[in-house]
């Protein structure tokens, strides 16, 4: 728990001062207890502070009994001390007796406390529930009762931004001005406005909200008032919005502009617009000058060259010169020019004697723009092969040459990628198989190979070349350990690049013959690979995938722990491992993932309020709209969405009672008239570039194919949470105080009003009647479904490695899982129509069981003949095994609570065990309703019973012999010489005799056994990859079993 008196500083942050970043915190270990104003809470003596601080003291502890007591104490000596209320509020409230609280703050409230004690400790309590616009009422009331207090209104004005009030911002900044005419107040007025039109439509942003807040700040111009930096950045800000880049020019080149003396950016603002102007001489000029100062800075170049080529176009070409002064300070307007100039910066390069990447790459960016311009780039700028081969003499030793270089590959004409590659090969100098001998040639052939499989020479490989290329690779790896002497456990190690080049053939390899062997290679060669380079992130989320590829929920989780993810990780890396260790049964897991990243969630909207109030208290202004956008972004986030509604989905659905399940659900509080979403609005903030890759660009992740995975997964969540929406309404309907249908009359699905509300005998309902959620629900699931489908969503198979794995909505479809849903929520609805109806046939409603039942039934049994009987012995079908069973789980989970919802509204003693009212008794069921419930519950109850048994004998089958065989034989005896280490140097494997030919197996070996004493970095983690997959998919069938069980007896219990 956050410290009283912490969270009492933290949480407002006081600004009554006069200059931006004096508005100090007191960060003060004990609160100091102030006279104050009001007469009923003044304390006249030093008894009453001592025990404030006494309250404190057990309240920054967690006693909050003890707490309670002292202000019980406290407040029978002095009955009107409303600071020692509000505390004694607070205990109650983390006592959890909220009712008391409330009824306790409000009676503070109602008094108008004015003194900053009180209301910081009211404030407190409001956060904590979570009642952040009481927080508002209360510090209003405080400013009407005493308008001329700076500290309370500094206190709402950062209250309204909690809210983000934009408006309210404005007008109580404006009164905090009037009260202490400062600078900093009149500004927040300002950054409000600009806030407003940061949220507005663009016109009415344009045409009016922005220049309100230019015209607020030409005021202060005009009078001479512009005091701080701060201040002229939100000007050039305001201008910049409206397009205004002249004048935002004119305010950085003169007076004003010499205020920005920490703008570490002014040189690089002015040449941004410029930019914008399309002042390109001047561009050109002012980037030449950045570049004398620092001749990497790849900013200035990219300026530059855009400038000048621009220049160009316009037809401007002034008359060259080879003076060097010249050259600094002219415009540069014709190729011939821009030449010179890049000669120059290699020139000054080498004079000052040290070698840096940016004149190396201006050159291909010249080439690059020069070929977009559809000129012939070769004849014009020079050989492109040649400029390669310069850039990689000098940087070829070091990582980032492949990620520089890797951009301007595609510039590379199929006909010189062969001399491309041949040339830097020469440059590396090694032999056919030779081993490099130092760390230096080391990276350079690593290099080497990452452009030409970028290139797309792998392609042309076969299998077995593949095969022999890996255990070529294989031997790289083992001989350049020796350049690796005592590595810190958090550093990379310079022959990783190997160990991802291994693991992303084998998987080439995989993906064209679905080989599985491979897939245990590749988990063999990783898992050792991370006792060398146990801080290497790259081994670890393809770890984590090739484990889910088989379906090893357990196994992905102890590498997925071993990444630490953390902050916005869990929102962009959280696709990699979440959604796909609940289908592989893992629900303890998943759950606690989902705890974890809802915390997060919750934490970060909670704290982001923080840095805005910090924002405007030290003046950052060009920070606010970045930490909003950050804020919404997270809000919005489509993970968000689907882990909240899987997380609550998970906890009714593992309901192990029916008392259970509904005290779960009304935890929930499901309100499906409240549950209006824009699903455009979702952000995919999935980092799909995670998984390092060198493969060409068309078995790269591309846009196309993240919104094909986006849809599917947004079409998914779209089915959960209707999913959750039934069963919070189906719920609701056991509770024996819902008004009866006789007297509101039955709704129908089709009774929406021209707004989209529902309602009854054409009367508006504030708050839906259970049973119209419900059929609003179902009619919704009907026409979600009809959407996914006509919209054409499927399954696609993937031959890229950083590709997502299939998104959970087209087995959930092929189960038929979503026609279930529909069923059993309109045979709730028919049922609750014909309980006591006469009028209504209870036929519909056996009828409605029999439809349900028969999808249920069907989905089991050719699901048990296909999947869970047919394939399990093959690891590639894993995944799917356990995908489909999770599945069927659920749906035998669904069917079992509605038959609970169906039996607690039907048993009479249920009905009448609430406290005795006038209300009238709800009627009873016919007995055809009951025989067909009955029967409804036993057909159920066979299915679930015919899964178990499935399931069960999955169990027996799915045993480590299944897949033994097929790992790597790892002997003494198995190890022989390995083959000859001949990498191809233009991508063609050389013929490879049978005496050179070694197994990958036995290589695999070879590195077990040169390793097998090397004790892990990470204790008590263990590389024996059976034994993880064995006890992975033990334990995954374990928890699926349980479920089920449990289910098993919940439908005995729901028998009349």
């Amino acid at each position: 728990m956050v410290e009283v008196l912490r969270e009492r500083h933290r949480s407002v942050p006081s600004a009554s001062c006069g200059q931006y970043g004096n508005c100090g915190i007191n960060m003060a270990p004990k609160p100091k207890v102030s006279k104050p104003p009001s007469s009923k809470t003044h304390v006249d003596n030093s008894v009453g502070e001592r025990r404030l601080r006494q309250i404190y003291d057990w309240l920054d502890n967690g006693n909050n009994k003890n707490a309670l007591q002292e202000a019980g104490k406290v407040l029978k000596k002095q009955p009107d001390f409303l600071c020692v209320k509000v505390l004694k509020a607070l205990a109650l409230l983390r006592l959890g007796k909220e009712d008391e609280c409330h009824e306790l703050l409000e009676a503070v409230r109602k008094e108008v406390p004015i003194d900053d004690q009180t209301l910081q400790a009211m404030q407190i309590c409001y956060r904590e529930t979570q009642q952040p616009n009481k927080i508002c009422e209360m510090y209003d009331a405080a400013a009407k009762k005493d308008p001329t207090n700076e500290e309370i209104l500094t206190n709402l004005f950062m209250a309204h931004v909690r809210l983000g009030d934009y408006k309210q911002q404005q007008q109580t900044a404006l009164r905090l001005y009037k009260v202490k005419p400062k600078n900093p107040y009149y500004f927040w007025a300002v950054m409000s406005v600009v806030m407003q039109a940061y949220h507005a439509d663009e016109k009415i942003a344009r045409m009016v909200t922005l220049p309100l807040a230019e015209r607020m700040v030409q005021k202060f111009i005009d009078e001479g008032k512009i005091e701080a930096e701060q201040e002229v950045q939100l000007y050039l800000l305001i201008l910049e919005k409206q397009g205004k880049f002249q004048e935002a020019l004119d305010v950085v080149e003169g007076p004003m502009g010499e205020r920005l003396i920490s703008y570490v950016t002014v040189p690089q603002k002015k040449a941004s617009l410029y930019v914008k102007l399309n002042r390109w001489r001047d561009s050109i000029v002012i980037s030449k000058s950045h570049l004398r100062e620092n001749l990497d800075h790849w900013l200035s170049i990219k300026n530059y060259l855009t400038s000048a080529m621009n220049l160009i176009e316009e037809g401007e070409d002034l008359s060259s010169s080879d003076a060097e002064y010249v050259l600094w300070s002219r415009a540069d307007a014709s190729i011939p020019q821009i030449k010179e100039f890049l000669k120059l910066l290699m020139n000054e390069m080498k004079r000052r004697g040290k070698n840096v990447r940016g004149p190396y790459l201006a050159w291909l960016e010249l080439y690059k723009m020069v070929h977009e311009k559809g000129q012939d780039a070769d004849q014009v700028v020079g050989d492109i092969v040649e400029l390669f081969v310069q850039y990689f003499r000098c940087f070829g030793d070091r990582s980032c040459c492949p990620l520089d270089l890797k951009q301007y590959l595609p510039l590379v004409s199929v006909q010189c990628r062969g001399d491309l590659i041949k040339g830097i090969w020469q440059i590396v100098g090694l032999e056919d198989g030779e081993l490099p001998d130092t760390v230096y040639r080391m990276q350079q052939h690593i290099s080497t190979i990452l452009l030409s499989r970028h290139l797309g020479y792998h392609e042309n490989l076969t299998s077995a070349e593949k095969l022999q290329l890996t255990t070529c690779f294989l031997r790289y790896f083992q001989h350049g350990m020796r350049f690796n002497i005592d590595p810190l456990p958090t550093d990379f190690l310079s022959n990783d690049p190997y160990v991802l080049l291994m693991a992303h053939l084998l998987l080439d390899v995989w993906m064209e013959t679905q080989d599985t062997s491979r897939l245990l290679d590749v988990l063999l060669l990783l898992e050792h690979a991370l006792l060398m380079s146990p801080s290497n992130f790259h081994f670890k989320l393809l770890l984590v995938k090739v484990y889910h590829l088989l379906g090893a929920g357990l196994a992905a989780h102890d590498v997925y722990e071993t990444l630490d993810v953390k902050h916005m990780q869990l929102d962009s890396l959280g696709y990699v491992h979440c959604g796909a260790v609940q289908a592989t049964g893992q629900y303890a897991i998943a759950s606690s993932l989902y705890d974890v990243t809802l915390r997060f969630f919750t934490v970060n909207y909670k704290d982001s309020v923080d840095y805005l109030s910090f924002t405007y208290k030290f003046g950052s202004f060009m920070k606010i709209e970045e930490f909003v956008e950050f804020r919404e972004r997270l809000s919005n986030s489509m993970h968000y969405a689907l882990v909240t509604v899987e997380r609550m989905l998970l906890d009714i659905l593992q309901s192990t009672t029916h008392t259970q399940m509904l005290k779960v659900v009304s935890q929930m509080e499901i309100q499906s008239e409240k549950d209006k979403m824009d699903w455009r609005r979702f952000n995919d903030n999935r980092d799909m570039s995670a998984f390092v890759c060198w493969d060409p660009p068309e078995r790269q992740v591309n846009p196309e194919l993240t919104k094909k995975s986006r849809d599917a997964d947004v079409s998914f969540l779209r089915l959960r949470m209707l999913l959750l929406r039934g069963l919070g309404a189906a719920a609701e309907l056991c509770n024996p105080d819902i008004t009866p249908l006789s007297e509101e009359g039955i709704v129908n699905s089709s009774e929406i009003n021209n707004t989209g509300e529902p309602t009854v005998n054409g009367k508006s309902l504030q708050h839906q009647h259970p049973l119209v959620s419900l059929e609003k629900v179902t009619s919704e699931i009907e026409s979600t479904l009809k959407s996914i489908q006509e919209d054409g969503i499927k399954l696609e198979t993937s031959k890229i490695i950083g590709a997502p794995l299939p998104s959970r909505l087209f087995d959930y479809l092929e189960t038929n899982s979503v026609q279930l849903q529909f069923e059993l929520f309109s045979l709730i609805s028919t049922f609750v129509k014909s309980n006591g109806d006469d009028k209504v046939d209870a036929k519909a409603f056996e009828e409605g069981g029999k439809r349900a039942v028969k999808i249920l039934q069907s989905s089991v049994h050719s699901s048990i003949k296909s999947v869970l009987e047919g394939k399990c012995v093959s690891l590639n079908t894993r995944r799917i095994v356990f995908e489909r069973a999770v599945n069927l789980v659920e749906m035998v989970c669904l069917a079992a609570l509605v038959c609970g919802i169906i039996n607690n509204i039907l048993e009479p003693s249920k009905q009448t065990s609430s406290k005795k009212t006038k209300k009238k008794q709800k009627p009873g069921a016919s007995p055809e309703v009951v025989e067909a419930h009955k029967l409804f519950v036993s057909e159920v109850q066979a299915i679930a019973t015919e899964l178990h048994t499935a399931l069960g004998n999955l169990r027996l089958r799915m045993s480590v012999e299944a897949f033994h065989s097929q790992m790597p034989l790892i002997t003494a005896n198995s190890i022989k010489d390995g083959p000859a280490c001949r990498v191809p140097a233009v991508g063609t494997l050389p013929t490879i005799g049978p005496d050179d030919i070694s197994s990958l197996s036995t290589a695999m070996a070879q590195l077990v056994l040169s390793y097998e004493n090397r004790k892990s970095k990470d204790k008590g983690y263990s590389v024996d990859v059976s034994s993880k997959l064995s006890v992975s998919y033990e334990d995954s069938l374990q928890e699926i079993i349980t479920i089920l069980q449990q289910k098993m007896t919940y439908l005995d219990s729901t028998k009349l």
